[in-house]
């Protein structure tokens, strides 16, 4: 008899073994040798593992050196919740409001 299991990244993502404090954002915790392997798996793995990987990685690092060195956030729904459908996302969108830097 064949059992399937199916696999769900954000139950991983959330373990406390793994990740202290998994609700927190926490970006220091991927310094140094980071999680250890199969636990942090945004893009998935084996023979279906996402094409475009190492072109996400260094466009989202680009965005993100540009969006904090350029801009100040604000978050326009402080305690904005987050719903499960099935990946986590903000509940409204997370809007926000963005200001530019002074030269």
């Amino acid at each position: 008899m064949e059992v399937k299991l199916p696999w769900i990244a954000n139950v991983i993502h959330k373990n406390p073994d793994y990740f202290p404090n998994p609700e927190k954002f926490g970006p220091s915790r991927f310094q140094g040798s980071g999680p250890l392997p199969h636990t942090f798996v945004p893009f998935g793995g084996g023979p279906r593992m996402c094409p475009g990987v190492e072109y996400s990685r260094v466009f989202i690092l680009v965005f993100m050196h540009n969006e904090v060195t350029k801009f100040r956030w604000e978050k326009l729904i402080p305690n904005e919740k987050v719903k499960y459908d099935p990946m986590p996302r903000p509940a409204y969108g997370l809007p926000i409001r963005l200001h530019s830097h002074k030269p």
